[in-house]
């Protein structure tokens, strides 16, 4: 039982934060979002916050909160006794209630170390480590996209020890996770992790690493003399560079993620080849295998779209794009599909995505947070698919579907796929990762002249284009 776990169960995920107490516990609290990516850490308060060492997020006076752009005020406070006078402080900012969170020492009803209860706890057993002495733990970070990147790494270092099982761990995309590998008998789980059950069960697998996104691997538990005895020889061999060059990079969680990508364009390699390693590995491709679930054949029948193209508006479960760098407007993805549709009347439109994203006007239909293994099929069989670059994109390009991307902060020959229609304009363009809010301009607009530049008649033109060479005739 872990009594001070992060109140996730009462701040959504992706919500901005300050943790009000620098102690003990508010830096336990900014360890699990930074392994967990659930919140965003604006700053934290302490009366004494000048007497600490610099963290990594801002320390911050309380009576300076106001001056910050955050959703919860959350604090970190073992004992009762302090929150009248700190509840006092946090009203004369004019911090409503519903916006402060506490949570004291749990009781044995409460949410447990694994972030479920103790009656729901899976079966330890099951564990890689208590299948085979060559047991793998992958603490996996990102979204869909990094999803799909990770999983080219992953089926290449299965290729040097093809006897292995593994575990991921994962807070943010478990479904996603279980779905994407069941078509690899080597990983033995996806286990739902709120950032303490990796930590508690490192140590007991032979090889532990961290994937975070598509920025670096760390390797977190790993002994070449005693794995010597269980991988193959090999594999070892690649593990020991993966972990020597791993180390000379000095990359963690709060390196720009512009750092990484930057020293590894120099070397001429991309998001998917990056997990090279300097010779641990040899990933030359793009290729990763998604299956697709059969029994949502008959789901997708039932649509009876007939011909149709995609659309993808938002990033992420996103009801707006408000504050994401790489952003279209809805007015622009709006004019795109008004054009589209007088052009080719017999052609849906349909709108995929989050079930909170704004809807398009012009769809034909909209298909937001329905279960993405029906969007799987969508997306396979869409004749075009039109999207700023994400999770999605990446998803279609696997499945065989040509995209029309649009990009500005990030780079078309880092992130891209040859076979798409990657769009991009102007000088001031791919500065993405270059602070740790990766969706920041780093020119500080609001709405980036990269992305801005993009107009919908420019879209159209290529759209267009694609469309002749398949054999649609505009009306």
């Amino acid at each position: 039982m872990y009594k001070y776990l992060f109140p996730y169960e009462k701040i959504p995920y992706g919500s901005r934060i300050v943790i009000y107490g620098a102690g003990d516990l508010g830096q336990d609290y900014l360890l699990q979002m930074e392994m967990t990516h659930y919140c965003s850490v604006v700053a934290i308060a302490d009366r004494n916050y000048q007497k600490y060492p610099p963290m990594t997020a801002l320390l911050v006076a309380p009576a300076d909160i106001h001056k910050y752009e955050y959703d919860y005020v959350v604090i970190a406070l073992r004992m009762q006794a302090a929150y009248p006078e700190i509840l006092r402080v946090l009203h004369e900012q004019g911090i409503e209630d519903n916006r402060i969170v506490c949570i004291f020492e749990r009781n044995d009803e409460e949410i447990s170390i694994f972030g479920v209860k103790e009656n729901e706890r899976e079966n330890d057993d099951s564990c890689a480590y208590d299948i085979t002495k060559q047991s793998i733990a992958i603490l996996s970070t990102g979204g869909f996209g990094d999803m799909v990147i990770q999983k080219r790494f992953v089926t290449e270092m299965i290729k040097y020890a093809p006897e292995c099982r593994i575990d991921l761990y994962n807070i943010k995309a478990i479904s996603f996770l279980k779905h994407l590998y069941t078509d690899t008998k080597n990983v033995n789980r996806v286990v739902d992790d709120l950032g303490y059950r990796y930590r508690a069960k490192k140590g007991r697998y032979t090889l532990s690493l961290t994937i975070e996104a598509c920025h670096f691997i760390r390797v977190d538990n790993w002994s070449s003399e005693k794995a010597l005895n269980i991988f193959p020889e090999e594999f070892v061999q690649r593990l020991d560079i993966l972990k020597k060059v791993s180390d000379e990079e000095c990359i963690g969680i709060n390196t720009p993620a512009y750092l990484t990508m930057t020293r590894r364009r120099f070397k001429g390699l991309n998001a998917y080849s990056g997990f090279n390693y300097d010779g641990a590995f040899n990933i030359n491709d793009k290729k990763v295998s998604i299956p697709l679930d059969d029994s949502f054949s008959e789901n997708f029948a039932e649509y009876r779209f007939g011909k149709y193209i995609t659309v993808n508006y938002g990033n992420g479960d996103s009801e707006s794009s408000e504050g994401i760098a790489k952003s279209w407007s809805k007015e622009a993805f709006e004019t795109v599909i008004q054009d589209f549709k007088k052009k080719y009347p017999d052609i849906k439109v349909v709108q995929v995505g989050g079930k909170s994203a704004y809807e398009l006007k012009g769809s034909d239909q909209y298909v937001l947070g329905e279960d993405f293994r029906l969007v799987l099929h969508i997306l396979k069989n869409s004749m075009l698919h039109l999207d700023i670059e994400g999770g999605l994109v990446h998803i279609a390009s696997q499945l065989g579907t040509k995209c029309v991307v649009l990009f500005g902060p990030t780079v078309p020959d880092y992130y891209g796929y040859e076979q798409n229609i990657n769009i991009r304009i102007g000088d001031c363009r791919e500065c993405w990762g270059l602070y740790s809010n990766v969706n920041r301009c780093a020119r500080g607009m609001k709405k980036p002249i990269c992305m801005r530049r993009i107009t919908p008649k420019m879209v159209s033109a290529k759209i267009d284009e694609y469309m002749e060479v398949i054999g649609c005739q505009k009306k």
